[in-house]
């Protein structure tokens, strides 16, 4: 009986919610996204992210949909859902639609993502991969982009952050990427004598805090990272270890690292399927193996000279401003939609499932 209740209560919220909405009207503006998905579930996280990035490039987000769609946006999934419960995120009527727009259809993307790694040569013609980004909740919460002092001085370390969990994370092991696991990382790295393990951001900030040549971690089982202080710790470090996501390479960590110019020190396997694909000593450290990453932290790391991780530093911000932020991705995304390109679009499990 109760449960019953429970969804007349949804319900009756839904309908109050969609009525609302039927009746908001975007103000005027020639920047405009009109949306033609009928199943924009099938991206899950990274449909929101879609729509949220033409939202942050300026653009007036026109989705007409019936109450079922509607429903389902809402309830089914908890990031899709955030484009039905931010204000004024979108419209579902078309009044103040202007005469040009940008559209998307089901039809422009393919949730096929890793097709050209796996059978391409990793080859990316007359096609469009829209990037990894930060954490959803980044731009829900709007840190994405809040101002951090990039010239302060850094430690000369590697840092790495995240949860470790052994269960979760070793999921890729069962697909048909060949990189390490951010466990085989973690062990790795545990066995060194520079190892070391914060708990807090109070470990980083101290005036006595001994850092340098350190390779530091802040594991999500000791020390879970307040979002809004993830950028500014990433910060205070030269370097980032790049970890694998759960079942793909990809991972949003190295967005937010990249964002505040923090060198990714990552696999091939992983740099590969980021597009366009990172350059060892140009925008990234990359190695091979652990055996090339023992050589790398013994004999070449951190000796690196100052005015060349300046260099590098400037092209990992220059990369991110490119192809990552929100902007940049719409621009180019509108352009391989102009060029009628392939648009790969990120379905998560999804995407790995097709091999």
């Amino acid at each position: 009986m109760q449960k019953k209740i429970n969804q007349l209560k949804i319900l009756f919220k839904d309908i109050l919610a969609f009525i609302k909405l039927k009746f908001y009207v975007h103000p005027k503006n020639e920047k405009a996204l009109l949306v033609s998905l009928e199943n924009p579930q099938l991206y899950h996280r990274f449909a929101y992210l879609l729509l949220k990035f033409y939202q942050l490039a300026g653009y007036n987000i026109y989705y007409p949909m019936d109450f079922s769609l509607f429903r389902n946006l809402r309830n089914k999934d908890h990031y899709l859902g955030l484009i039905m419960r931010e204000k004024n995120f979108l419209a579902i009527n078309k009044t103040n639609l202007p005469e040009n727009f940008v559209e998307i259809k089901d039809e422009m993307f393919s949730p096929d993502y890793f097709k050209n790694y796996f059978e391409n040569n990793n080859q990316e013609e007359n096609a469009f991969h829209i990037p990894m980004s930060c954490h959803p909740f980044m731009y829900h919460h709007e840190i994405w982009n809040r101002e951090i002092n990039l010239n302060k001085k850094r430690y000369n370390s590697i840092f790495s952050y995240g949860n470790f969990d052994s269960e979760a994370y070793l999921g890729i092991k069962k697909t048909h990427f060949r990189v390490l696991t951010r466990l085989d990382l973690l062990h790795f790295f545990k066995t060194k004598t520079d190892f070391v393990n914060i708990k807090n951001k109070e470990e980083v900030n101290s005036e006595n805090a001994s850092l340098d040549r350190k390779y530091v971690f802040a594991i999500k089982e000791d020390y879970r990272i307040e979002m809004e202080d993830i950028r500014e710790l990433l910060s205070c470090f030269n370097f980032y270890l790049c970890c694998s996501g759960v079942v793909m390479p990809l991972c949003h960590n190295v967005i937010e690292a990249m964002s505040v110019g923090t060198i990714p020190l990552i696999e091939k396997g992983y740099s590969d399927v980021m597009y366009p694909n990172l350059e060892n000593g140009v925008n990234a450290i990359i190695f091979d193996d652990l055996n090339h990453l023992d050589h790398l932290l013994s004999h070449e790391i951190f000796e690196i000279d100052a005015s060349k991780i300046s260099e590098i530093r400037e092209n990992v911000l220059s990369y991110y401003h490119n192809f990552l932020s929100p902007k940049s991705v719409v621009e180019n995304l509108n352009k391989s939609i102009e060029n009628k390109n392939l648009i790969y679009l990120q379905a998560e499990h999804r995407s790995v499932k097709f091999f």
